[in-house]
């Protein structure tokens, strides 16, 4: 908050005078001020004396030598004091030559001199980039402040020198934007009910406002000076130009169609609570009623009634909780003044509820503000806060929807990002097609003409059982004899080969399950004693496995042995 409302609430407090240090030191330790400054003493002395010489709205009072007092209190003011802390402050110290210590200077050399430039131009980057990063005060309490320090009125260009000899605004602010600071900040007082606090005179120079003049000649002196159009009592500012260097027409109007809905809520806005200050207090009752049920209040009952409104409780659920409310609808359409604050609070202790609220049609006066925030807060709804709460719960008024459209760019951004992603992918997958499309070298005919030779051998194995035909399948059938065993071991063997060289073998076996058929036979294994084909066997050569003649054969049949032949 500002030095003068952090001032207000220290006192209010204390409850006793304080002197400006005093109450500065405790602004600190409570953390009220929203900026400190270099000489916090000194500006806020400035601040209360400024507002102490005011000739209406004065809350604080001089009661002896930078000492201060809320006037609600009483106290004799003392004119000399204030008139005293008008004058100009001078240090005791500013005519004195400067105190220097001796320096210590390094010893030139030129090996010295590069890292020297260096540093200084380092030195320079940090200052110019703290420049940049420095927070300055708001510019309407800046102003503020020196005028209120003045004695007659400051132009703009003289104001913008002494805020920046204090180091209180930036090089870049230009007289043309302290005025439009100056009469944004006397629209949002008079919005909220209150006085402007800055006026132009006919010369161009800023003071404070100090008489009753109307409100809508404060503001329309500032409209001519900026050259502003001024209509129903306010300054028409220019609308910041889009920034987006490739702006379409449709986006100008999108604005324009956005601020008119803005322009729109607010008109409407103060037409409801023109509107509410024209009804009779029965009505307005009902009506604040319906409204606080469609704020979810609920249990809404009458506690009592009086001469300044009925009061209400009621309950409403804020996320875990739900606390108990006493709601004080105040009578008649004048502003709110302090007493109504303390009358809803002292109803909200004999309640015994969490929260109160009152709502009033008139504005709030800046003392019953003061006393709202002090102590348990109490919530008002007033003016033109009020009517904001009847179009947030969407009573007393109709709702109409509107569609705006506007060119949405981030879309086709991430549509060309995918296109971009689509062509990268298609390139990779041609790039992986050319290189497996490559020709691969031939194997070598020696070894082509071996694979075919065991390919044949193997083939030669496959057809033996098959042309023996049906009558040799039987008879191999009825000789099953010893050598039955290694016979099935050796096909065993032949088997894992053909597995291995990727051939299956069983194309042309023999009907499984054939009565009198060996089972190696079906297998597509030849006979022990012969070759495929039922050619001889070369001579010197033996079956791999051959089972003893006394083995008993496995699968019951005769024990004779098969012919060597």
């Amino acid at each position: 908050m500002t030095f003068y409302e952090a001032a207000l609430r220290v006192l209010e407090a204390a409850g006793q005078p304080l002197t400006s240090v005093e109450i500065t030191e405790r602004s600190i330790a409570q953390g009220l001020l929203s900026h400190v400054g270099k000489t916090p003493e000194q500006t806020m002395l400035s601040r209360l004396a400024a507002m102490a010489r005011r000739a209406r709205d004065r809350r604080v009072t001089v009661t002896a030598a930078d000492t201060f007092a809320l006037t609600d209190w009483g106290l004799p003011e003392d004119a000399a004091a204030l008139e005293a802390m008008s004058a100009p402050y001078e240090h005791p110290e500013e005519g004195h030559p400067p105190l220097r210590p001796v320096e210590r200077h390094p010893e030139p050399r030129n090996e010295n001199v590069r890292g020297i430039g260096r540093q200084e131009r380092r030195r320079r980057a940090e200052e110019e980039e703290r420049g940049k990063k420095r927070r300055y005060p708001p510019v309407p309490e800046v102003a503020f402040e020196l005028l209120g320090e003045a004695d007659s009125p400051l132009a703009a260009s003289e104001v913008l020198r002494l805020a920046r000899e204090r180091q209180l605004a930036s090089d870049e602010l230009q007289p043309e934007a302290l005025l439009i600071s100056l009469a944004e900040e006397n629209q949002r007082r008079i919005d909220a009910g209150r006085r402007p606090n800055f006026a132009i005179d006919p010369t161009g120079a800023l003071m404070l406002e100090r008489d009753d003049a109307p409100v809508a000649e404060v503001q329309s002196a500032f409209a001519r000076a900026l050259e502003l159009p001024f209509s129903d009592g306010r300054i028409v500012f220019r609308q910041p130009l889009p920034s987006a260097p490739e702006a379409l027409a449709d986006d100008g109007l999108v604005h324009a169609a956005k601020s008119a809905v803005k322009e729109a809520r607010r008109a409407t806005a103060r037409a409801l609570r023109a509107h509410l200050a024209s009804l009779e207090h029965g009505t307005v009752e009902k009506a604040c009623v319906k409204m606080l049920h469609a704020l979810h209040f609920r249990e809404i009952k009458v506690a009592k009634r009086g001469n300044h409104g009925p009061l209400l409780t009621a309950r409403r659920k804020d996320g875990s909780l739900e606390l108990r409310w006493t709601i004080r609808i105040h009578r008649g359409n004048g502003p709110v003044e302090r007493r109504a604050v303390q009358d809803c609070r002292r109803d909200l202790q004999h309640q015994s509820a969490h929260a109160a609220l009152l709502i009033a049609t008139g504005d709030l006066r800046s003392d019953a503000r003061s006393e709202a925030l002090s102590g348990v807060p109490v919530h008002v709804w007033a003016g033109e806060g009020l009517a904001e709460k009847f179009l947030e719960s969407h009573t007393g008024v109709r709702v109409v929807s509107l569609e705006l459209f506007e060119l949405d760019r981030a879309f086709f951004d991430e549509a060309a990002r995918g296109a971009e992603e689509s062509r990268r992918r298609r390139e990779e997958r041609h790039r992986e097609r050319e290189e497996r499309a490559e020709p691969v070298e031939p194997p070598e005919p020696v070894e082509a003409s071996a694979e075919d030779d065991e390919g044949g051998e193997e083939e030669g194995d496959e057809e033996g059982p098959e042309e023996t035909g049906p009558e040799g399948a039987a008879a191999g059938g009825a000789e099953g004899g010893p050598a039955a065993a290694g016979e099935a071991g050796s096909a065993e063997r032949r088997r894992r080969r053909r597995r291995r060289r990727g051939r299956r073998g069983r194309g042309r076996e023999g009907a499984p399950g054939a009565p009198g058929t060996d089972p190696a036979a079906a297998a597509g294994n030849p006979p022990s004693g012969g070759t495929p084909g039922g050619q001889d066997s070369p001579p010197g050569s033996a079956p791999e496995s051959a089972a003893p003649p006394s083995e008993a054969p496995s699968g019951g049949g005769q024990s004779t042995a098969p012919d060597q032949g």
